[in-house]
């Protein structure tokens, strides 16, 4: 099973995949793309492209499930609306599941579980990393 953790931020989504390897220690895929963006939100164009963009993730990595880092509905930390759009397109990918996490449970869980993150894992990608290890283990 392949799982992809996303963080969305801003007009973005960071992904890490990961799985259990051939020793079933969990793993991180060495990948090319750790972004997917959109221009313009307001685009359908763009939209779809972004969604094709994903559906060709999705095959390329052989991805089962997204799960993905949930984001304050309302308040302070609320995502704007391009980022709600980016959860709908992760949720429309054909052939994957979508689950989503709240950020306090996989805080806990990165404390409790996670002893080593693998080496070179750039910053930006800590936390799709963390959730794509959470769907991992404890969602499928």
């Amino acid at each position: 099973m392949r799982v992809c953790g996303c963080e969305i931020s801003a007009q973005e989504v960071r992904v890490a995949v990961v799985l259990y390897d051939e020793g079933g220690q969990v793993a991180k895929l060495p990948i090319a793309t750790t972004r997917i963006e959109i221009s313009d939100d307001t685009s359908d164009a763009d939209l779809k492209s972004c969604l094709a963009e994903m559906q060709g993730f999705a095959v390329e990595h052989e991805i089962d499930t997204f799960v993905i880092k949930s984001r304050a509905r309302k308040g302070k930390m609320a995502g704007g609306p391009a980022t709600f759009k980016l959860e709908t397109l992760l949720q429309l990918v054909e052939g994957t599941d979508t689950k989503f996490v709240h950020a306090a449970t996989l805080a806990a869980f990165s404390k409790k579980e996670i002893d080593d993150y693998p080496e070179k894992l750039p910053v930006y990608l800590k936390n799709a990393f963390v959730a794509g290890v959470y769907g991992l283990m404890k969602l499928a």
